[in-house]
């Protein structure tokens, strides 16, 4: 902006320049006014383009060299924002490459547990095919009445069935508790199926005969897998396992079962951390 001092200067010089041309107006010739004029004009014109040149001179110094420092700190912050968003893309893709790798090594243990299993179960049905014994006094009446029995049973009676062969398993009548759940095993109540197969599993594993636990819980793990005794099944496997020094097999099934039921009751997956630091499993 023009100094307002300035204008007022000539303001006052043009008003008396004016005057003194109306006073002598018949004295002075009109060339020679007009000449004063356009000398008057330049001199006008020079010192605006002085002024404007101030100012301009003013706001590169001070103005235009406070914004381009803020445009060279934009500038910065954009990069390292930039770098860190490369960073974050970088780790997301880790990420990705180590779950890719943990799936793939899940579907590869599961699929071992469950060759091993087949495994275990056809020489296992071998020997009791090999030990099987036809009773002296056994006929087809009394299998044909058993088997009417059972389907002649009502859901009150499977119930008190059930829970009949659990009282017998807590008080140590593992033959009977067995009987009884194969006799429920056989009738096949759908609801109750998971639990009696997790049940036939326990009998043999409070007689330590873990060979045949482990074929009965690890039927329980193929057959019903999304039950809730899917945990109580393989936390009892991987015991199993462990009580035969199979140690590779047990930790295997440890870690699966972190991976595989995430949301087992915290008792579960607590035991299972621990049975994995007193076999000093590997890390994974």
């Amino acid at each position: 902006m023009i100094n307002k001092r300035y204008i007022v200067n000539v303001s006052i010089l043009c008003f008396v320049l004016f005057k003194s041309l109306v006073v002598s107006s018949q004295d002075i010739d009109t060339d020679e006014i007009f000449d004063k004029l356009e000398r008057l004009e330049k001199n006008v014109s020079d010192i605006q383009k002085g002024k404007i040149e101030d100012v301009s001179k003013s706001i590169s110094s001070g103005y235009i060299s406070r914004n381009e420092k803020r445009l060279d700190l934009i500038e910065t912050n954009v990069r390292q924002n930039f770098g860190t968003l490369e960073e974050i893309q970088n780790q997301i893709n880790l990420i990705n490459e180590k779950l890719d790798l943990i799936n793939s090594d899940f579907q590869s243990r599961i699929l071992k547990i469950e060759k091993k299993l087949e495994k275990i179960n056809i020489q296992t049905e071998t020997k009791q095919k090999m030990n099987i014994t036809t009773p002296k006094n056994f006929s087809q009446n009394k299998l044909e009445t058993k088997i009417t029995e059972q389907k002649n049973l009502s859901e009150d009676e499977i119930k008190k069935k059930y829970e009949n062969a659990i009282k017998l398993l807590w008080a140590s009548k593992f033959d009977e508790a067995e009987k009884e759940l194969i006799d429920l095993k056989n009738f096949n109540p759908e609801d109750l199926m998971p639990n009696i197969q997790y049940w036939l599993g326990e009998v043999h594993y409070a007689q330590k005969k873990f060979e045949k636990a482990i074929l009965e819980f690890g039927e329980g793990l193929k057959k019903y897998p999304d039950s809730i005794k899917g945990p109580d099944n393989m936390l009892k496997l991987g015991l199993s396992f462990a009580n035969l020094e199979k140690k590779n097999e047990a930790c295997n099934v440890f870690y699966e079962l972190e991976i595989k039921y995430k949301s087992a009751p915290k008792n579960v997956l607590e035991r299972a951390n621990k049975e994995k630091k007193k076999l000093n499993c590997p890390k994974e």
